[in-house]
């Protein structure tokens, strides 16, 4: 079963302009299948995953790429590095039409080494994360367009709102299609999640990226980050968690970062909140390899007593927030806000100077009182705040003071 992608027409829309489009994102996200209906009509797909592929690309990446049809597409292209880039430059630099190549990747490659200089100008980059709740049920979802517009209350139908225990079971079940579409029992999603962690953290993929002389190092690493999500990440505790030196764990966290595994999430800062923190938060790129790697399935996540439902419910949130921006009409950045007065909003949505501020609550009754920071950062950033919301639980959507909302956490695709 093969589900809509938002991001369908918008590559389609790139590779139409620029010579190359890069489709980067984490392994079993889709890219392969995306490639595969962008490619219908136009060229060939290969992979490098294809030892014989790959083996051509290493020893004459210039002369691969001179013996392929045109259009080709390259998946897993980042296995070529530098040599492969190098070659492609040349050939775009040669022959300047657009949509020659479209190539996709499951590590953030041009991000590392400063290869991104290599193809500046050249390539549009659009990254795939797992399904979206909304593609998953085939809806297109606007959540952050209403936020900016400020009509949160206006929807003309609001959804039933999930129950703990369907919410707990989105958190554990994650968006990679084969989990969210495949086997629902807990053996099966254990085994996956696996099975995709020590594929993606194997010193094959780790070496594309890094000399990694403690490789032992990335699964306590991944661990001790679940352990911490939706808190903010200390280079210091986990450098003595791991009993690694801070450079060693500075550069295994740029590592698990490339590979889509780390979603860390900026701080966020103004002149007038000066007293804030530069910390980012962690966050996963995918719930069901959180609530795998800390040992909760959806039925202990529903208990009322679970530590884990608040911090997973935030970081299921975020991602959602994150793959919606890759579609909104405007660019946003997210980040988040904490201050040493202990004032913490969760995600902070910057559109041009417009703010839209976000606390995400496991509650389903939420009051004025969860707001407060809402109206802190409302009361200093001034006429740029567009609105404050408070996701929670329950089925409600009501306004809780000026610009601020109490929005139930289902409306993000609704």
């Amino acid at each position: 079963m093969e589900l809509g992608r938002h991001q369908l027409p918008i590559a389609s829309e790139l590779l139409s302009g620029f010579r190359a489009l890069v489709v980067n994102g984490p392994r079993q996200a889709g890219k392969s299948t995306l490639v595969r209906q962008l490619q219908t009509g136009r060229g060939p797909v290969f992979t490098l995953d294809d030892p014989t592929v790959l083996d051509l690309v290493r020893n004459d990446p210039t002369g691969f790429l001179r013996q392929l049809p045109a259009h080709p597409a390259l998946d897993e292209f980042q296995r070529g590095g530098q040599p492969l880039l190098l070659a492609l430059k040349r050939e775009l630099d040669e022959h300047r039409g657009a949509g020659q190549y479209l190539l996709a990747g499951s590590t953030r490659f041009l991000t590392t080494r400063h290869l991104a200089e290599t193809l500046t100008g050249r390539i549009g980059i659009l990254e795939l994360m797992p399904l979206s709740a909304g593609e998953l049920r085939g809806a297109t979802e606007s959540f952050i367009e209403r936020a900016f517009d400020d009509n949160l209350l206006d929807l003309r139908v609001r959804m039933r709102a999930p129950t703990r225990a369907e919410y707990a079971h989105q958190i554990a079940t994650g968006g990679f299609p084969e989990l969210a579409l495949g086997p629902t029992s807990a053996r099966f999603r254990t085994a996956w999640c696996q099975s995709y962690i020590a594929t993606v953290t194997a010193i094959s993929n780790v070496e594309q990226i890094v000399d990694a002389r403690r490789p032992e190092l990335f699964g306590t690493l991944l661990r001790q980050l679940a352990a911490r999500v939706a808190g903010e990440l200390s280079i210091a505790d986990l450098a003595r968690e791991l009993a690694a030196d801070e450079a060693t764990v500075r550069t295994y966290l740029d590592v698990v970062s490339t590979l889509y595994l780390l979603r860390p999430l900026p701080a966020w800062t103004t002149s007038h909140t000066n007293r804030s923190k530069r910390r980012p938060v962690v966050h996963l790129v995918d719930t069901a390899l959180a609530s795998h790697l800390v040992g909760a399935d959806a039925d202990q996540l529903a208990r009322l007593d679970s530590p884990w439902f608040g911090p997973l419910l935030e970081n299921y949130v975020v991602n959602e927030l994150s793959k919606q921006a890759g579609w909104c009409a405007q660019p946003v950045a997210l980040g988040h806000y904490r201050d040493r007065d202990q004032r913490e909003v969760d995600v902070v949505i910057e559109r041009g100077r417009d703010l839209v501020c976000i606390e995400v609550k496991a509650t389903s009754a939420p009051t004025t009182a969860h707001a407060k920071h809402l109206a802190f950062l409302r009361d200093r950033t001034g006429e740029r705040f567009r609105c404050g919301v408070v996701l929670h639980t329950g089925d409600q959507a009501f306004r809780l003071g000026d610009r601020l909302y109490a929005v139930p956490v289902s409306d993000l695709w609704a």
